[in-house]
């Protein structure tokens, strides 16, 4: 009897394994449908990137770098340092020379400004350094004021200008600088303008731009699959292009859902008064998509920034058992939204970026370089908001999440 138990335990636990693994498999196809993956893969192709050994200017000085965001979003320092890690893997940055921890950044302690601040008074060694006053935020600064400092700068030693996002680069693109540019995470560079194209040439010979194919289209398809919804709402913060809206109707035409979308324009959120009226404004809005018959919400980037208050401000829709999705940041399911497919890999597109930078460096011209990285998917969910709102959570598609956390309970992973 002891054996025949053993037997059938063995065989369910087989049983089990094929059906994770099969689910595993169909949920990575659902993402990655005709994609390529992986640093690994990328390398591969590429072995010209170890060619590209550190080395100083003709007359012996460091390459000097400016940086462009539009605000503290904290998803922009972590991209950020591990593009820096990526440099250092190069032997650009020398070891342990970075002003501040990876966990410092994971815990979202520093902004991209604090961090440029700190690297421009680092020591980074003897290939790269950070120019003096060349960190720019959109939101608070006047275009030609950045405008002229840029121009000012790349005619004085500055070689290259690397900026955040789609209104950072659009800013930068259309200046029309001597030096090139290195644009990462802007939603969907060739749609904004950034570059002509992901897969032809930038248009430009100083423009690049780093490219996640349909990342919003690829995201959907899969939180679609886990539980199909009717009515999906989404509010862009500035504009649709950045948020990703195109992406969205695309996929809502593909596979039959309505759209509910609002626009909140771009707006001063720097002092407590304005960021009440902004808060107050977010508040209306997010309470009049709860009412809308809407059965998913889609929380793009720059509407919350900051995530401590996300629990507050989702209230309205957990009441009506809407689960909130995301398009980055893992950090915003730990915090109260649902769930986030993440398609960016922060680590490896990080290397992307540096491996790009090293190339522009070592000669190559920005404008002919490859743009498009796909990176391996992820899937955090957050457990007890879906306890909450009624979601579904089998078995099998809690195993194949990567990330699962609980209310109160930080990661330490």
């Amino acid at each position: 009897m002891k054996n025949k138990a053993r037997i059938i335990n063995l065989i369910f636990l087989i049983c089990v394994l094929i059906t994770v693994t099969s689910y595993s498999m169909w949920l990575l196809y659902q993402l990655n449908e005709d994609d390529e993956k992986g640093y690994s893969d990328y390398v591969s192709k590429d072995q010209d990137i170890f060619d590209y050994s550190p080395h100083t200017k003709a007359d012996g000085s460091r390459y000097s770098l400016a940086y462009v965001d539009y605000d503290e979003y904290m998803p922009a320092s972590r991209q950020l340092c591990y593009i820096l890690l990526g440099l250092e893997e190069r032997g650009w940055i020398k070891k342990n020379s970075l002003p501040f921890t990876i966990e410092e950044i994971e815990k979202d302690e520093l902004s991209t400004k604090i961090m440029y601040a700190r690297l421009e008074k680092a020591d980074l060694g003897d290939y790269v350094e950070f120019c003096p006053g060349g960190f720019h935020y959109l939101y608070n600064e006047k275009e030609e004021d950045i405008a002229e400092d840029l121009k000012a700068k790349a005619e004085n030693g500055l070689d290259m200008v690397v900026t955040f996002g789609t209104s950072a680069g659009i800013l930068v693109k259309n200046l029309n600088l001597p030096i090139p540019m290195v644009d990462f995470s802007a939603t969907d560079p060739v749609a904004s303008g950034i570059i002509a194209s992901s897969t032809e040439g930038s248009g430009n010979p100083n423009v690049w731009a780093q490219v996640e194919p349909s990342l919003p289209l690829r995201q959907l398809k899969y939180y679609y699959s886990v539980k199909p919804f009717k009515k999906l709402g989404v509010i862009a913060y500035g504009d649709e292009i950045s948020a990703g809206i195109p992406d969205v109707e695309l996929c809502s035409e593909q596979i039959g859902f309505e759209v509910v979308k609002d626009l909140i324009l771009e707006q001063p959120r720097e002092t407590h008064e304005e960021l009440d009226a902004y808060y107050d404004l977010l508040e209306e809005k997010i309470g009049a998509m709860a009412d809308a018959g809407i059965d998913a919400f889609l929380l793009t980037g720059d509407v919350i920034n900051d995530s401590s208050l996300l629990i507050a401000f989702l209230e309205p829709l957990y009441e009506k058992n809407i689960p909130v999705y995301l398009i980055d940041d893992a950090s915003y399911v730990q915090k109260g939204a649902t769930m986030l497919i993440s398609a960016y890999d922060n680590k490896n597109v990080g290397r992307f970026v540096a491996d790009t930078i090293v190339k522009i460096f070592g000669g190559k011209e920005a404008g002919k370089l490859p743009c498009v990285y796909t990176s391996s998917p992820s899937i955090y969910f957050n457990y007890d908001i879906g306890k909450l709102i009624g979601f579904p959570t089998s078995f099998e598609f809690l195993a194949v999440c990567d990330e699962i956390y609980t209310l109160g309970v930080e990661d330490e992973g």
